[in-house]
């Protein structure tokens, strides 16, 4: 079985990265591409689990468990995550269920802190024989293939963690020759319509209205086709402006939910301003950056209070801020996409070591987006003239090296 691990270390060059582990050796790996489907499930920042199959492969994977101690260089607690992905076999998806059944109950993420320990080289230690005893088959993990096939969704609440955690415990999965089966979903912020959409057999999310678990109608493999199909189009106009609008109304949404907390720290920074017109909040509400018409950027954790000014001598457009509340993306009028350190309240050059100079924004930037994992971040881009552009940016050992895109023609 094959284990991977995702944490964080104390210092800022120990940011968020994955981990294989083994019995003889743990090496730093880049994110796992098969998470990729599963990770789009979930709101991986907030506690969730994803359970399913891909390739004749079993995946386990539990996000967003809170260290007990640890915490990281800007004083958040930091979040572990662990993959487990095996050979889909009777025996291995007894571990699997096993090790589900403790996620489902919430037993998982205590033993997890247990193992993960502070390592002053690498940012954190993973103790593999704490882990390789978890997977061992529990005695009381059944192998019955009376469990129902009917497709469920519900509440994300403790009842309904419960009731699948003795599916789970007692039942064997449901098995089909899709290439992709998700099968169990336990998450945060995601739509009824992204789980319904993805077939998936349990499914139990913060935002699905129903308390009690309820069957819906799954949809044909043709029909998943069909909606993967759509959500691969390059149209801009078609596909990719709904998007960004529609990720541009979350934000909308949770700044009318904190508009209050948000509107004092406002008022501290522009006491005497009417000038504020742009304002972007973290997927999970905990930072928000909010600009004015000179293009001065304050970022706010709202957690502990602490807040950063950023200068910027040029005209804002867009904006948007990471999950973790490290860096800050903007747009101006010329059509420059720039990217900033909230610590150091500097820019990174995103120009010197670009693989395509040339490829820019013709005209105003419209929207943005942005998504870290470790050294590696993605920014995606969409301006007035019609283009929208992928900018793949590593930073190591503070090089800034940039690739750009073009994602529509």
């Amino acid at each position: 079985m094959k284990i991977y691990v995702q944490s964080a270390g104390r210092s800022q060059e120990q940011d968020y990265f994955w981990q294989t582990n083994t019995s003889k050796s743990q090496e730093k790996v880049d994110e796992p591409e098969f998470l990729n489907k599963a990770k789009s499930l979930l709101q991986t920042p907030a506690y969730s689990i994803f359970i399913g199959r891909e390739n004749d492969e079993l995946i386990l994977l539990v996000t967003g468990m809170k260290a007990s101690q640890r915490k990281d260089y800007m004083g958040r607690v930091i979040r572990n995550s662990i993959a487990f992905i095996t050979e889909d076999s009777e025996e291995n998806e007894r571990k699997i269920r096993g090790l589900a059944v403790f996620a489902l109950k919430e037993q998982l993420e205590s033993k997890i802190d247990d193992a993960i320990t502070v390592e002053e080289k690498q940012g954190f230690k993973v103790d593999y024989h704490k882990i390789q005893n978890l997977i061992e088959t529990p005695s009381n993990i059944g192998n019955s293939d009376g469990g129902t096939s009917i497709e469920m969704i519900g509440k994300n609440t403790e009842n309904n963690r419960n009731i699948i955690a003795r599916e789970v415990k007692d039942n064997r999965l449901p098995k089909e020759t899709d290439s992709f089966q998700a099968l169990v979903v336990v998450t945060g912020i995601k739509t009824e319509d992204v789980l319904k959409n993805e077939g998936v057999w349990r499914g139990l999310s913060n935002l699905i209205e129903k308390e009690n678990l309820t069957p819906y109608d799954a949809p044909s493999q043709l029909q998943k086709n069909f909606t993967s199909h759509q959500e691969r189009g390059t149209t801009y106009q078609k596909y990719i402006v709904p998007l960004i609008i529609s990720l541009g109304g979350i934000g909308i949404i949770c700044l009318l939910f904190f508009g209050n907390i948000i509107q004092f720290f406002i008022g501290q920074i522009y006491p005497n301003s009417n000038s504020f017109f742009l304002a972007s909040i973290s997927p999970n509400a905990q930072y928000f950056v909010t600009t004015d018409s000179a293009g001065k950027m304050l970022v706010q954790n709202t957690e502990n209070n602490t807040k950063n000014i950023i200068e910027n001598k040029s005209s804002i457009t867009s904006v948007t801020i990471s999950s973790e509340g490290k860096y800050v993306v903007t747009g101006d009028e010329t059509g420059n996409v720039q990217l900033w350190d909230v610590i150091t309240k500097k820019k990174l050059d995103l120009m010197t070591n670009n693989k395509n100079p040339n490829l820019k924004h013709e005209k105003k930037v419209l929207s943005l987006a942005i998504n870290v994992s470790g050294n590696n971040i993605k920014i995606v881009s969409g301006g007035a003239d019609g283009q929208l552009l992928l900018w793949k940016v590593n930073i190591k050992d503070n090089q800034v090296n940039t690739d750009i895109l073009r994602l529509n023609q």
